[in-house]
């Protein structure tokens, strides 16, 4: 049995955790709303290297490894990043927004016979 390639899990506070290749990428409530309500792509972004300063200051890099946006037949909501394409349905995309799941398998999103990725 193969695993999943990542996953959508539903965090505290209304949160969404994007699990890919053993990087996590959270979205706020506030980028799911942009995201379903207006159709517009959100940023993926991961806390890179953190460094601990004399003075006991913790500073992280942010990293924007790619983006996650509705597909353009509105059945689909596709997750891009530098580990490749994936995609979700909508409507178990929506379930683990609204807490009716805990989480929902993102599959392998594999080019057509033209090299054009549907």
């Amino acid at each position: 049995m193969q695993t999943e390639p990542g996953t959508i899990a539903r965090g505290r506070g209304g949160t969404l955790s994007i699990t890919i290749a053993e990087e996590t990428y959270p979205l706020t409530r506030d980028d799911t709303h942009t995201l379903l309500t207006y159709g517009q792509s959100v940023p993926l972004a991961r806390i890179g290297d953190r460094d601990v300063r004399p003075d006991k200051a913790i500073f992280g890099t942010t990293v924007i490894d790619g983006h996650i946006t509705v597909h353009t037949s509105g059945r689909a909501v596709l997750v891009v990043t530098r580990t490749g394409l994936f995609s979700v349905p909508l409507a178990s995309f929506r379930q683990v927004v609204r807490g009716e799941a805990v989480s929902a398998p993102l599959f392998p999103v594999m080019p057509d016979i033209m090299g054009c990725f549907v």
